[in-house]
C-alpha cells in the first residue's frame, strides 16, 4: 500500500494529535499500535509535541515479524490495510520512499519452491474504505482478522467508549435525529448516576451544617494555619463530613465526556450529522456566534473569539449550577468558582457542537435535580438563605464603611 504525506494541503483535523491517531497503523502480537507516525518511518527525529505525549516511537521501528494481523495507513475516517491470511509467517514493514510517500508492505518469511507441473495459492486481503464500525467487526467476525475495529483508534477508554458507541447508534436509529439521541443518552447516564448524586447532595448538607463550626475553627486559629487545618480536619472526623465526596460526580463525568468526544470525532456514522436549526453537523464546533451578530456582519472572527450560542448556554447553565452549591469557605477557591464557567465557554467553543449539547443538557438536568433535592430538604434551602442574606448585610456594611 503506498500513502502520500502531504504536509502542505492537509486538514487540521486528519494530522495525527495525541488524541486521534493519523498515519501508520497495525495490529501485531494480538495488539493495536498506534505509536508509529510517518516522522518515524522517514528516519526524522519526532516532534515536541508528539514525544511529550508519546504520540510517537523512536525512529526505526518499523519492522514487524510476529503475528502481523494487519498493517497499512489511516487516517480520521478512512483505512487501506493489508491483511495476511498467515500472520505467523510474514514479514512486515513501513517505508519511506521519499518525496513524502510512504509504503506498508507484507511479504513471507521463506520462499517456497514450486515443483514443475504444480501450484502454489496464497490469499492476501485488502480492506480500503470507510472505518464503520458495524462493517469492521463483520470483517472481523467472517475472515477472523484480529482486531480490525481498532484502526478506529478508541484511545484509553475503549471499555466505555463501545458501549456508548452503541447507545448512541441505537438512539439515533430509534430517533433519527443524532442531537436528539445526545439529549436521550444524558437523560440514561444522570439517571444512573442519580444515586450518587443524591450522596453528592448528602455530603453538600453535612458541610453546609458544619460551617458554622468551621467559621469558628478559622477565627480561633487564624494565626495558626497549620493548627488551624489539623482543627477542621479532626471537625470532618468527628462529624463523619468528606469533603470531597461532593467532587465525585464531576471525576465520574471525565470518562462519559472524553469517551463522547472521541465517539463524536472519530465515528463516520456521527459525521454531518444534523440536530435542529443551525446546527448542521453535530461533530463540528457551533457555527453562530453573536461576535459577528450571529452572520450578520460579513467577517468571519478569529478562532479564539468565535464562540457559538452552544457553548455560550454551557457556561450560563454551569453558572446556576454552582450557586446552588455550597459556598467554598477560601475565598480564592470562590473566585476560581467564578470564573471557571466562563473560561470554560472559550475552551469549549471549538470543540464538536454534540458535546456541547451534552455538557449543556447535563447541567439544565441537574439544575432539576438540585431543586427537586432542596424541595426535600428545606432545612438546605432556608440555611441558603441565611448564608446569603448575612453575605449582602456585610457587603452593605463593608460598602457603608469604604
Amino acid at each position: 500500500i503506498n500513502r502520500k504525506r502531504d504536509l502542505a494541503n492537509v486538514a487540521p483535523s486528519e494530522a495525527s494529535t495525541w488524541t486521534i491517531h493519523s498515519g501508520p497503523v497495525g495490529v501485531y502480537e494480538g495488539a493495536a499500535n498506534y505509536d508509529v507516525d510517518y516522522e518515524n518511518v522517514a528516519g526524522e527525529e519526532p516532534g515536541f509535541f508528539s514525544s511529550m505525549f508519546g504520540t510517537s516511537a523512536v525512529a526505526g521501528t518499523n519492522s514487524y515479524d510476529k503475528e502481523v494481523s494487519w498493517l497499512g495507513f489511516t487516517d480520521k475516517y478512512w483505512l487501506g490495510a493489508l491483511i495476511p491470511e498467515d500472520i505467523n509467517q510474514v514479514d512486515a514493514k513501513f517505508r519511506s520512499g521519499g518525496s513524502d510517500i510512504f509504503q506498508a508492505e507484507i511479504a513471507k518469511k521463506t520462499a517456497q519452491i514450486i515443483a514443475p507441473g504444480k501450484e502454489l495459492k496464497t490469499t492476501t486481503r485488502l480492506f480500503a474504505g470507510a472505518k464503520e464500525n458495524a462493517v469492521l467487526e463483520k470483517y472481523e467476525a467472517d475472515f477472523g482478522i484480529q482486531n480490525l475495529d481498532r484502526a478506529i483508534d478508541w484511545g484509553w477508554f475503549y471499555w466505555f467508549e463501545k458501549p456508548l458507541f452503541y447507545l448512541l447508534n441505537w438512539l439515533f436509529k430509534i430517533v433519527g435525529n443524532f442531537g436528539v439521541a445526545i439529549v436521550l443518552m444524558t437523560f440514561v447516564v444522570r439517571g444512573v448516576m442519580f444515586p450518587i448524586a443524591q450522596k453528592q447532595f448528602a455530603s453538600m448538607a453535612q458541610m453546609r451544617a458544619v460551617q458554622p463550626k468551621m467559621k469558628a475553627l478559622q477565627e480561633k486559629h487564624k494565626d495558626d494555619k497549620q493548627a488551624q487545618q489539623q482543627a477542621i480536619m479532626k471537625l470532618y472526623k468527628e462529624e463523619k463530613v468528606n469533603p470531597l465526596s461532593g467532587c465525585l460526580p464531576i471525576f465520574l463525568q471525565i470518562p462519559i465526556f472524553f469517551a463522547l468526544y472521541k465517539v463524536l470525532m472519530l465515528s463516520i456514522e456521527m459525521r454531518h450529522q444534523p440536530f435542529v436549526l443551525w446546527i448542521k453537523d453535530l461533530s463540528a464546533p457551533d457555527p453562530l456566534t453573536p461576535v459577528n451578530l450571529f452572520g450578520l456582519l460579513p467577517f468571519d472572527p478569529p478562532s479564539f473569539l468565535a464562540v457559538g450560542i452552544l457553548p455560550i448556554l454551557m457556561g450560563f447553565t454551569m453558572h446556576l449550577q454552582f450557586k446552588l452549591n455550597p459556598a467554598p469557605m477560601d475565598a480564592m477557591q470562590k473566585q476560581i468558582f467564578a470564573i471557571m464557567p466562563w473560561i470554560l465557554v472559550f475552551i469549549m467553543a471549538p470543540f464538536a457542537a454534540g458535546l456541547q449539547l451534552y455538557w449543556t443538557v447535563s447541567n439544565i438536568l441537574t439544575i432539576a435535580q438540585q431543586k427537586w433535592l432542596y424541595s426535600r430538604h428545606p432545612q438546605m434551602k432556608e440555611m441558603m438563605a441565611k448564608e446569603a442574606e448575612e453575605k449582602a448585610k456585610k457587603a452593605a456594611a463593608d460598602k457603608a464603611e469604604a
